[in-house]
């Protein structure tokens, strides 16, 4: 746990330095204010440290939302040469509302920098908020996007890219595409009139952490790359996505945005694919997909799910790469859940100590990890 008592402070756009001091403990714990607290616009309130994250507020009348940041690893070699303008870093990037609900995240790597954000993550969904709740979210996330990143610091360029990189597409109730698929998802699946009993029991007993149950739909983009020419290899491909969630509210609630160690799906090079989706399923309330997630994973069924293995770019045994991330991702978008074991062209196999491997062909050669995965 890292820990910190750094002093922050608050800057409004337009106005002069406000008097507010807050303090944060442990990664993660950096206080978020009221609207009520804040200027209008653009808040900053921590951006000491670059190498580690920055957090900020926008605030547009009585209404707030807050972003933040977080560096992680130096990305694959392949990844910086192949994209010297990006950053060099893995890093995350969140959007959270006034009720610390968080409905957009990019993840750099395998796992969130800060590991305080996986909880409140999973935490996020809400089967009872109205759409236009979330549209003002939304809207408000581009706005601010727009805004912060060219009054940033110039220690914080490669948080500024993340935030113009936002900017520049259309959030998902924006997007014509996203709002075609998520009225064609309604129309082919609609939800059940009841659940299935055996979940139904679970909610009447207790079980797991809430005493509801949900119809959720999940939708994957697949968005892919060239890598160009590295270690004699000149055909690779880079894979990203973006995993949508929406738990009956007839709108895309919240997004994972999914580097996968290299360039995310709006970065340059980056073209869309495919995608893959379920049509729906019963879960109980908190619900949610996750990627892939390799560090600190013991097995099967312990709760993380993903590519339980080292990356590794030229993968070759017991590791994986970006490729195998990606079809990962569509599977959980394909079954609706992070306990999938299914895969197409690359192999979900466990190895001999239990782990997930995610490698192609079974573990032999691997070749295959080189390739775009397929849409399930």
């Amino acid at each position: 746990m890292r820990k910190s008592a750094r002093l922050g402070f608050m800057v409004g756009v337009g106005g002069g330095l406000v008097a507010a001091v807050f303090m944060a403990g442990c990664a993660g714990e950096i206080s978020r204010p009221p609207a009520e607290q804040l200027q209008e616009g653009v808040n900053l309130l921590d951006v000491k440290e670059p190498g580690w994250g920055m957090a900020a507020a926008y605030r547009k009348a009585d209404r707030v939302i807050y972003m933040e940041t977080r560096v992680g690893s130096l990305r694959p070699e392949i990844y910086r040469k192949d994209a010297p303008d990006d950053p060099q870093n893995e890093m995350d990037i969140r959007f959270v509302d006034a009720k610390n609900r968080t409905f957009w995240v990019q993840r750099g790597g395998d796992n969130y920098v800060d590991p305080t954000w996986a909880k409140e993550i999973a935490q996020s969904i809400d089967p009872t908020l109205p759409a236009a709740e979330r549209q003002q979210d939304w809207d408000l996330a581009s706005e601010a996007a727009a805004k912060i990143h060219p009054m940033l610091p110039a220690a914080f360029k490669d948080h500024s890219f993340l935030f113009k990189t936002f900017a520049n597409r259309p959030h998902p109730m924006r997007d014509p595409s996203m709002k075609a698929a998520a009225a064609e998802m309604a129309t082919k699946f609609p939800k059940p009139a009841t659940m299935p009993k055996e979940l139904q029991d679970q909610i009447d007993r207790g079980y797991g952490t809430s005493a509801t149950g949900t119809w959720t739909q999940i939708y994957t983009a697949k968005y892919s790359g060239s890598t160009g020419c590295f270690s004699w290899i000149c055909a690779a491909r880079h894979s990203a996505t973006i995993m949508y969630i929406n738990p009956n509210v007839g709108y895309w609630q919240q997004a994972i945005y999914a580097n996968n160690h290299g360039r995310g799906a709006y970065d340059s090079g980056m073209g869309y694919d495919c995608y893959s989706w379920n049509g729906g399923g019963w879960f109980q309330y908190g619900v949610n997909v996750t990627g892939s997630t390799a560090s600190g994973a013991t097995g099967n069924w312990d709760g993380a799910g993903g590519c339980q293995t080292a990356y590794n770019w030229n993968s070759g045994g017991w590791d994986h790469l970006c490729n195998d991330d990606a079809a990962y991702e569509l599977w959980q978008g394909k079954e609706g859940s992070q306990w999938t074991s299914r895969g197409d062209s690359t192999s979900f196999t466990w190895t001999a100590n239990g782990h997930f491997a995610c490698a192609c062909q079974n573990n032999s050669g691997c070749d295959g990890d080189w390739s775009s995965p397929s849409c399930p």
